[in-house]
């Protein structure tokens, strides 16, 4: 079995032919084809909402597949919009609210919402991404939360931008061996906790958010290792199994400097 790091790299070094197979998986090419052919047919939110397959394409592709059955809630979100400061996905910490709404903008764009390349193109291609990492989350979470690290970060200029998203708070927790815990304290400190670990502007630089995610494998394999992704060599001495740690991991955690890069 792969440890997180090299069933990452090996995705990241094989995207074209990822993102191909990905495509041409029967259930995802027949859902996309459908969305394809019948979203800009879509002139209101109502109509949006009551077309199961189009609307749960969509929640998927931006990452808000778990909310197909609040549609009251979502319906109020689009009518909402963004651009009233006051509006519920501008209001929402996590972002993911705003950036479907921004993405399927029918306050400013009325029936042409959906025409867009935001409601179009862009969304297949997030829609295969989710897919991706779906699948991979379903044989090892780690690699899951590294794929989505990799693709958020940079979108992420706040601290509370960590704090909005479960996923990328999960991803620092487990870098950092934050018990999840801290969670529940106060906000602020919560911040201060966050920025002791991280320099939010490191987000930006695509060599740092590298080392953080070789950082977080390492560490998530730790946290979750197993006889199944104990390396054999290590399995021939008489050691427990909950000692077990690959050489691939041995390796990673050696080269990482702790408390930084």
């Amino acid at each position: 079995m792969f440890s997180t790091m090299s069933r990452y790299q090996m995705l990241q070094t094989n995207a074209a032919l990822t993102k191909t197979l990905t495509q041409n998986d029967a259930m995802v090419k027949r859902d996309t084809e459908y969305y394809l052919a019948n979203i800009s047919k879509v002139k209101t939110i109502d109509d949006f909402v009551k077309d199961y397959r189009l609307f749960s394409y969509a929640l998927k592709a931006y990452g808000l597949e778990d909310m197909i059955y609040a549609k009251a809630f979502i319906k109020k979100v689009l009518t909402e919009g963004i651009t009233d400061t006051k509006s519920m996905a501008n209001k929402m910490t996590d972002p993911r609210y705003k950036e479907f709404a921004k993405a399927f903008d029918f306050v400013a764009k009325g029936d042409k919402a959906t025409s867009q390349a935001s409601a179009t193109t862009e969304a297949v291609s997030k829609y295969y991404q989710q897919t991706l990492e779906k699948k991979e989350g379903e044989q090892n979470e780690g690699v899951r939360l590294a794929l989505y690290f990799k693709r958020k970060a940079s979108s992420v200029t706040t601290t509370m931008g960590l704090l909005g998203d479960k996923a990328l708070l999960k991803f620092v927790q487990t870098t950092f061996s934050i018990p999840t815990g801290a969670s529940k304290a106060d906000l602020d400190l919560q911040v201060r906790n966050l920025e002791k670990h991280l320099n939010i502007k490191d987000l930006q630089d695509p060599k740092k958010v590298d080392k953080l995610i070789q950082r977080f494998s390492a560490m998530y394999d730790m946290n979750n290792v197993s006889p199944a992704t104990a390396a054999p060599v290590l399995t021939l001495f008489s050691e427990p199994a909950e000692a077990g740690v690959s050489v691939d991991l041995m390796m990673s955690i050696s080269k990482l400097r702790l408390g930084g890069f």
